[in-house]
Order: structure tokens, then sequence, then C-alpha cells
């Protein structure tokens, strides 16, 4: 992208994923000002706002995640850093820039609850998968080249099985046989705040949805200042953080484990949400008795 070596591109296939996409990236703006920010749609975006560039997509894959893997090949800038449309900047991210000195490229490792590689994938067990919501690469040949094999080793899959893969699970594959230098970030630079995880230090980019909640900057806000709040060894699982506590007695040191705050409370939003579900079919006979009454 001419004026730009450094950028921050985005992949959103559907208009909720645009809207998505634009809060991510006026939350970026205010920690990478001199950064161009680039937007790859489907859809035709009549107001750019926090993006300095929008590139219509005419070609799209049967599998939209797959579409990150194009766009993240395709990049405009030699620097960059690739974010998933729910991510929320809360802290300097220049250092992911840094990083790209010494290394191609840099991702936080997947923590999934299984391992979805397909069988006879000649890849060890522990060479492991790296989520692909915080990407930051830097352009070059090779690195293109990991991209294009991911994209390829997707769709032979696909043809060979009839069954869709995940982006993350093909770039694991290409990764493994690609000779890039990778650094693994901190969870810090990739928080999936609404699941589990550990930390140390100060929360950089948060990834998720707030679960049963529309989102927004406010309330993104709030939770980068409760996950913070405690900047110590800390982990979290499913809307509480607790702290880790040293307590010495007798010369000797206890760890407990602290309760630092909570995040979201997932009962409650189950019940809410349950309780949308039944009273949505009575809304519209209700609005009628309501009308009818009123005319009378």
């Amino acid at each position: 992208m001419r004026g730009y070596d450094r950028g921050v591109i985005y992949t959103a296939i559907g208009e909720y994923y645009v809207r998505e996409a634009q809060l991510s990236a006026r939350s970026v703006r205010s920690f990478l000002p001199d950064a161009g920010i680039v937007l790859f749609t489907d859809r035709s975006v009549k107001e750019k706002g926090a993006f300095d560039e929008v590139i219509q997509l005419t070609k799209l894959s049967p599998v939209p995640h797959l579409e990150k893997l194009v766009c993240m090949r395709d990049t405009p800038f030699k620097e960059t850093l690739f974010l998933d449309t729910d991510t929320f900047a809360c802290g300097p991210l220049d250092g992911l820039f840094d990083l790209l000195k010494e290394f191609d490229i840099a991702m936080a490792m997947e923590r999934r609850d299984r391992d979805i590689l397909p069988e006879g994938v000649a890849v060890p067990a522990a060479f492991c998968e790296y989520n692909q919501g915080v990407v930051a690469y830097r352009r070059s040949e090779p690195v293109r080249q990991m991209f294009q094999a991911s994209i390829d080793w997707a769709d032979a899959f696909y043809a060979r099985t009839g069954t869709p893969t995940d982006d993350q699970v093909a770039m694991r594959v290409a990764l493994y046989a690609s000779g890039l230098r990778i650094a693994v970030l901190p969870l810090e630079f990739n928080c999936r705040f609404r699941t589990f995880g550990y930390l140390n230090g100060t929360v950089k980019i948060l990834h998720g949805r707030i679960p049963g909640a529309r989102q927004a900057e406010a309330k993104l806000k709030a939770i980068a200042r409760k996950i913070n709040r405690d900047p110590i060894p800390r982990v979290f699982i499913a809307g509480t953080v607790y702290a880790l506590t040293i307590h010495n007695a007798l010369s000797v040191e206890y760890p407990f484990a602290r309760t630092s705050a909570t995040l979201f409370r997932s009962w409650l939003l189950m019940g809410k949400a349950a309780l949308k579900r039944v009273t949505r079919p009575l809304a519209r006979p209700v609005e009628r008795l309501v009308k009818k009454f009123r005319r009378a």
C-alpha cells in the first residue's frame, strides 16, 4: 500500500463482521496511528471509517475462514499484522513489529480442547497449531509460499474428502515444512478471554466475543480494565480471573489462588438467553393484544 511499510489487515465475510472489524480497527488506530489499515471483504463498504483502504473480494472460498489465508498472502504491506474481526487492542502493539527483525512470523499457540489434525498427516503432535487471530509477519517469498501451500493443502484435502478443513490446520501443515523462523507470542498479545488461559503481564489484545452480549467498545474496555487489574501471574476461566498470591508462614511460602475479577457471568447470560428464547414467540401476539385494547 502506497505510503505505508507497516500495516494491519482484516478479512470480513458478511456485514456483521465488517461492523466488528470497524470496532477493532478503531481500537488499533489509537495504538498504531502511523500504520495503514486495510479491510478485505465481500461487501460494498460505503464508509471506510478507520480503514485506509477496502479491497473487494470477488472469488470466495466455500470455507470463509480460508479467505484469511488468501488475504494474508496478498498483503499490501512489507510488515503486516493480521487481526481477526473480534479482536480489540488495549495496549501498545509496536513490539509485534519489532519481532520481525529476527523472525518471519509470530503467533500465539492454539489451545483447543482436542487436536483436530487429520490422520495420516506427517506433522508431529509436538509441533503445535497456532491461533490465526493475531499474526505478525514479514512479506517475503518464503512466507508467501507458505500461505500458498496452506491454501493448496486445504483445497486438496477438500477435493479428496469432501470435508472443509480449518485454516489453522492447513497452516500448521504448511508451517511444519516451511523452514520459517516462528516467534511464539505470549498470550497477552492474544487473550482469548471468553474461555480459558493464563497471563503474566498486561493484556495488549483481547480476542473473542462477549458471551450473550453485543460487541461494544465500552464493554471491551471494561473487560480490559478488569483482566489487567492485577498484572501478575493469573489464570482465567469462564469469565473469572484468579491471581496467584504467595503467603509466607514460618519461613515457608504457600501459593493461593485469589479471585481477581469477574469479566462476565456465564450463568446469568445463559438465563437471559433462555428467557429471550421463551418470550420471543409471545412478543407479537402480546403486541397485537395491546393494539386491540388501545383501539377499544
